[in-house]
């Protein structure tokens, strides 16, 4: 199965753990990437700021131009921020007409055009819909033996769409998890905002929002926390110490990648394909535990 990744801007700085640990766990699956050529920022981080709507459309149709140029393969965005930018602008210039004509007049000066032809897809949906639990089971060579993770799914990786799994209650990562041989933590704030890209102008806010987050993990038994989502990720970990020295808590939990709990499930090397020496809180000693290693 081959696919076109598109791992934006975060997956090569603060998300590199998530990049480097998707690769060998998606190939030993069978997946074949292919780097869109001259792929672009979908806008994401921009879009916060309130960049205009058409320039952020444009930069996503550019890059999903680039594809189809190349190949019909579907593009998986791991990213979540850049899935929910690509797949929106996917669906708008698919649905409407006028809008595409627009788009593909100022694409026009590049040389390029898009006729709507690519699926736009989550990292979990093509794990969960095209891989299977069953095909994940069969990789996994040291079992995570009972190991209490809460998945956090975030406010982007289901929505605005819920093609694979429900905007409501999201179900694919902890069955995604239950392969690894993991028990998922049902905490309702699974899909609560962490304030995404808006951390810093309004940390306050924020610190509240993960306090709540991680309190809600903790409290129904958590050890780790797994995310899909870099902006996710960086919020629940970075900002522990600070959530602490304001609200007197105590957490010090790991946040890991979906894709690193996988590596280390599928036996493969910790440093190496799961990266987890990356991760700013170590998670090294409780998935050695949970593996008997």
């Amino acid at each position: 199965m081959k696919y076109f990744l598109y791992w934006g801007c975060s997956l090569e700085a603060s998300g590199v753990n998530y990049l480097r640990s998707l690769k060998p766990v998606c190939e030993a699956l069978g997946m074949e990437f292919e780097e869109i050529p001259d792929w672009n920022c979908c806008g994401a981080s921009v879009s916060y700021a309130g960049a205009n709507d058409l320039a952020i459309k444009v930069l996503n149709a550019r890059n999903l131009a680039l594809a189809e140029k190349k190949a019909n393969y579907d593009i998986i965005a791991p990213c979540s921020s850049c899935y929910i930018q690509m797949i929106k602008v996917n669906h708008e210039i698919q649905e409407n007409e006028s809008l595409r004509e627009r788009v593909n007049s100022i694409l026009a000066e590049d040389g390029l055009a898009y006729n709507g032809s690519i699926r736009v897809r989550h990292i979990q949906d093509v794990l969960f819909n095209d891989i299977g639990t069953e095909q994940i089971k069969r990789h996994v060579t040291k079992p995570l033996n009972g190991l209490k993770v809460a998945g956090y799914v975030g406010c982007q990786s289901v929505r605005p769409y819920g093609e694979y799994d429900s905007v409501h209650n999201p179900v694919v990562q902890d069955k995604l998890l239950e392969a690894l041989d993991a028990k998922p933590v049902p905490f309702p704030k699974k899909i609560q905002c962490c304030g995404s890209g808006i951390f810093l102008p309004e940390m306050d806010l924020c610190l509240g929002l993960v306090r709540d987050i991680l309190d809600d993990a903790v409290s129904h038994g958590a050890e780790i926390i797994s995310t899909v989502c870099p902006m996710c990720a960086m919020n629940l970990e970075m900002y522990q110490d600070r959530i602490n020295e304001k609200y007197g808590t105590d957490f010090d939990i790991p946040i890991v990648y979906l894709t690193q709990l996988m590596a280390v499930a599928f036996g493969m090397d910790l440093k190496r394909d799961a990266a987890l020496h990356h991760n700013v809180i170590p998670p090294e000693n409780i998935l050695k535990a949970a593996i008997g290693n």
